[in-house]
């Protein structure tokens, strides 16, 4: 990319000056910049990156942070902190806005707005890098050259979807792992559900004719991928190859069927996203409305810290969203972003067409505007959803950090409890315990409560303290983690979510300590959906682990019942590779390698594997 590092420009020698702000500045940090285009880079005292931008003038753009005049809060603590400032030289500003994300995406700033896994809604992703591409189901979007499709809203009408495409389109299911050591059709060949590319029975080429039509059909192009078979069913004919006119035929009627019966709800237009902005003092919020042949099918709220560059921030977020998403055909936008001709060049580059990006003050675009912006003011922002808390729940102060507990077992087995944590409304996944239960009975599901909150309350690695906790449960959790806090000398808000008793059995109530009667608060509230959506993560959570505990145990079994095992070795086995296939792929040779192992019980391991697949 005729890309040239600089070293730091260090405000520590040279005359210093204030900004106008306070911060003393060294001349040297801005006088030893070039006055070129290139990406920049704020660092602290150990070496930490804490922004990343881009920029015509790498000289003028670092000097306009150092001017006075107001900037926000954040903006104030950033500047608080740079120690010195490193550059890399690019040749142009397409250059600077592509090594830019990729900078924010591998080091994750923390004054940068970094887009994180969104895993709330399904996507459909096809593994194009591979050979022979695999489409399968997936709530996580990853920069792997995959192509994703959605995110959709619904999980059970894309379930039915992606059934109807494998039954036309009969590309392999199994995992990378398996295909690449299977030398036999599989049981869904002989009933038309797979091609069976592991054994020979199709070739590259034929493949790639189903997987480019399914780009087509997933991308939106429904007519071009209907006309084009037509086309091919008119020249297989003429070519008396009637066997392959009957396959492209058979295909056609399928598609036609799924797209009318997409179309049962939705009329032609075009596929656009309609992105709003709302910019407050700490905070931005973006509101996505996806538009798919004209008919909205998702929206989508993201919450962001503010930043110091906002229309950096913008492009950024933008750049990073479309990265491993579908580009649609038109983008709106309800703000102004500076370089939108780059951000518009990347987005034809990815999607090998051209793509409009209509502004707030372009005619065409003003009701999609319109609409964006006003799904962002129906969004209660963290800086006031945390003051609703308060004043709805009867809090001592506006909670940042929130915990939700739950308990999990199956029949009486494998206890646990869990806890997932939320900063600021958003999951904060680095955060999520497991506690296994290891003194309260397995019928006991107060008993088990207390013993959770006892064994967080008390261990200090796990910091700092919520100022509310949520708990699964009503009266007795309450009064029992109440116990807990007293007994530790501790003041904790607490409250409770559980179904509610007689005639309201069936609907979800809030339980607050020393009160006898459950707390109403308006089903269609914020702060009711808020606390309802943080116990369905704590449910999720705690269904994910037990599963995922009960197969650790299922494998472990399955491990020690290999003669030379044993139960010490299966743990350890579990341990390094966590899953048959990867032990199945380790062999002899990284098998025999683990402590407490020999080439033997090796061979015995993969001996075992090889017969049970």
């Amino acid at each position: 990319m005729g890309l040239r590092e600089g070293g730091p420009a260090s405000r520590s020698s040279g005359q210093t000056r204030t900004d106008g702000t306070g911060h003393m500045i060294g001349d040297d940090l801005i006088n030893n910049l070039p006055e070129n285009s290139g990406v920049y880079l704020f660092r602290d005292k150990e070496k930490e990156i804490l922004y990343v931008g881009k920029a015509k003038n790498l000289k003028d753009r670092v000097r306009s942070y150092f001017k006075g005049g107001r900037k926000n809060s954040k903006t104030e603590r950033l500047l608080g902190k740079i120690d010195d400032v490193s550059y890399i030289l690019t040749r142009n500003e397409t250059e600077a806005f592509l090594l830019e994300n990729n900078l924010i995406k591998e080091h994750q700033p923390k004054y940068n707005i970094v887009l994180k896994d969104d895993k709330t809604y399904i996507s459909l992703k096809l593994t194009l890098k591979h050979q022979f591409p695999a489409l399968s189901i997936t709530r996580r979007i990853q920069d792997d050259g995959a192509l994703y499709f959605g995110p959709y809203p619904h999980a059970r009408e894309v379930r039915d979807v992606l059934k109807l495409l494998q039954s036309v389109y009969p590309l392999r299911r199994c995992t990378d792992a398996v295909f690449g050591r299977r030398t036999k059709p599989c049981l869904l060949h002989p009933i038309g559900k797979c091609s069976a590319p592991c054994a020979g029975m199709i070739d590259e080429s034929a493949y790639r004719v189903m997987v480019d039509e399914l780009v087509d059909f997933l991308s939106g192009k429904d007519e071009k991928l209907l006309k084009g078979l037509e086309e091919g069913i008119e020249k297989a004919a003429e070519s008396w190859n009637f066997e392959e006119a009957q396959s492209r035929k058979e295909r056609y009627l399928a598609i036609k069927r799924l797209v009318e019966r997409q179309r049962v709800h939705q009329h032609l237009g075009k596929n656009r996203d309609a992105w709003g902005f709302l910019i407050e003092e700490g905070r931005v919020t973006i509101a996505l409305l996806s538009f798919r042949r004209g008919v909205l099918i998702s929206k989508r709220i993201f919450r962001e810290p503010s930043v110091p560059n906002l229309d950096e921030a913008l492009s950024s977020f933008l750049y990073q969203y479309y990265s491993a998403r579908p580009v649609p055909d038109e983008i709106v936008l309800s703000e102004e972003i500076a370089d939108i001709s780059l951000l518009q060049h990347y987005l034809k580059e990815r999607r090998k067409e051209p793509v409009r990006v209509l502004g707030p003050h372009d005619t065409r675009a003003a009701d999609l505007v319109r609409l964006a912006v006003e799904n962002l003011h129906e969004v209660e922002s963290p800086a006031t959803l945390d003051q609703s808390f308060k004043r709805m729940l009867h809090l001592r102060e506006p909670p940042r950090r929130i915990e939700v507990y739950d308990i999990s077992h199956t029949h009486g087995s494998n206890p646990s409890g869990i806890m997932v944590v939320f900063q600021d409304f958003k999951p904060k996944k680095d955060g999520y315990r497991v506690f296994h239960i290891r003194e309260a009975g397995t019928e006991d599901d107060v008993g088990m409560m207390r013993e959770v909150l006892t064994r967080r309350l008390t261990d200090e690695k796990i910091a700092p303290l919520p100022e509310l906790i949520i708990l699964d449960g009503g009266k007795g959790q309450i009064a029992a983690v109440s116990g807990v806090l007293k007994t530790l000398g501790m003041q904790l808000d607490i409250i409770g979510i559980a179904k509610g008793e007689r005639r309201r059995r069936m609907e979800d109530m809030i339980y607050l300590p020393l009160r006898k009667n459950p707390l109403m608060l308006p089903r269609s509230s914020p702060v009711f959906k808020e606390i309802v959506k943080m116990r369905d993560e704590a449910h999720r959570f705690a269904i994910t682990s037990h599963k995922r505990w009960k197969r650790r145990d299922d494998l472990g079994s399955s491990l020690e019942a290999i003669q030379g095992v044993g139960k010490k070795r299966a743990v350890a086995l579990l341990k390094h590779f966590s899953s048959l296939e990867a032990i199945t792929e380790a062999g002899v040779e990284g098998i025999s390698a683990l402590s407490g192992f020999n080439r033997k019980v090796a061979e015995e391991v993969v001996k075992a594997l090889k017969n049970s697949v």
